[in-house]
């Protein structure tokens, strides 16, 4: 859909396009002058008799003049992706990464790969051409836990029991091929390209065991990459992981926002706020610690049954945290809480829930 206004009338005019495709809206991949709607449902494998899950990329071209969006081509891959990160647009190519999990497969259950898919010109038809594949990536029965495109890279993580982080070549569309890979413990399940010393990094969030893990991939030398960092936060859980949204990285000053939740089922030890990392090229140290609750309160207190998504906010080295029941604010360079918003505050305590839940 495309909307426009008129700032004297203060009227809007809209016009949309659309297409059919099967199965569901998993994403939707946007880059300038193209939309890429992705969906997961089944297609017919008759070389086996059998419905198989498939991603489908319906492709939109606009511009930002105000043109109504147009679809104008269809890609189908075998698998789901994990998320808006499995797919990207690079030189006139859509790449995709996906696994398809096959539970009758006595070898391996699962298939990780990425494919690449040619825009199609005019003059060639509606349906993006397959020009190319990886071989499946990680070890048999292990899935896609992260996956981040920048360039003619690709970074890949996978896992079941270890974590190996693959970074892939995809200069070649015909030939994508791993190029340099890693095992370690544990998983990330967000990536994030940063830059530390005039040296490439990946920073990955994810977990290890019962733990929240952030680790820091040197990249320089991509045939061999290497783990120059990690920090593990014991018994505790991050929705950074799954929610990029929450998580948020500053490059001036080196500091990584990030939630944390800690439980315990007693009133003792409880944590639910956000934790402020310093990062650089061999360590990754907590700095602050800004805690939306108390213990005692998130164990048994009474909370209404709405909750803030975790976001945080910088201006002028001041952080905004919103998160759960309250909004916080504080001096980045200090630690210490300039207000403190409890959105609860005035809450009729005849109707109580609990933190969390």
């Amino acid at each position: 859909m495309d909307m426009s206004t008129n700032q004297l009338t203060n009227e809007f005019t809209t016009s949309s396009s659309g297409t059919f495709a099967p199965g569901w809206p998993d994403s939707i991949y946007v880059s300038q002058g193209f939309v890429g709607v992705v969906n997961v449902g089944h297609a017919y494998d008759a070389s086996t008799n059998r419905w198989k899950e498939s991603t489908f990329v319906s492709a939109f071209e606009f511009d930002i003049t105000g043109s109504t969006p147009k679809p104008f081509a269809i890609a189908r891959a075998p698998g789901r992706p994990l998320n808006k990160f499995a797919t990207d647009l690079y030189d006139g190519h859509i790449r995709i990464a996906t696994t398809s999990f096959d539970w009758s497969n006595t070898d391996s259950t699962t298939v990780n790969q990425i494919f690449v898919f040619q825009l199609p010109a005019e003059d060639q038809g509606r349906e993006m051409k397959l020009v190319g594949a990886t071989e499946h990536l990680g070890k048999k029965n292990e899935r896609i836990t992260a996956v981040r495109f920048r360039g003619d890279r690709a970074y890949v993580v996978t896992f079941e029991q270890i974590d190996p982080f693959i970074v892939v070549d995809m200069g070649n569309h015909s030939k994508p091929k791993v190029i340099g890979e890693l095992e370690i413990p544990g998983f990330s399940q967000y990536l994030h390209w940063i830059q530390l010393e005039g040296k490439r990094f990946m920073l990955g969030l994810g977990r290890q065991d019962e733990d929240i893990k952030i680790g820091l991939f040197d990249i320089s030398d991509e045939k061999n990459p290497v783990q120059s960092a990690f920090h593990l936060e014991k018994q505790a859980s991050s929705s950074a992981g799954s929610d990029s949204l929450a998580f948020r990285y500053l490059p001036n000053s080196q500091l990584l926002i990030i939630p944390k939740r800690e439980w315990t089922w007693t009133a003792d030890g409880n944590f639910d706020g956000f934790v402020v990392y310093s990062i650089n090229a061999t360590h990754i140290t907590p700095v602050h610690e800004i805690q939306h609750a108390d213990s005692q309160s998130i164990y048994r207190g009474c909370w209404y049954n709405a909750y803030l998504q975790p976001r945080s906010l910088v201006f002028q080295s001041k952080l905004t945290t919103l998160l759960s029941h309250s909004v916080l604010s504080t001096d980045l360079g200090t630690g210490d809480t300039l207000f403190d918003l409890n959105l609860d505050k005035a809450l009729n305590n005849t109707e109580c829930h609990g933190y969390f839940w």
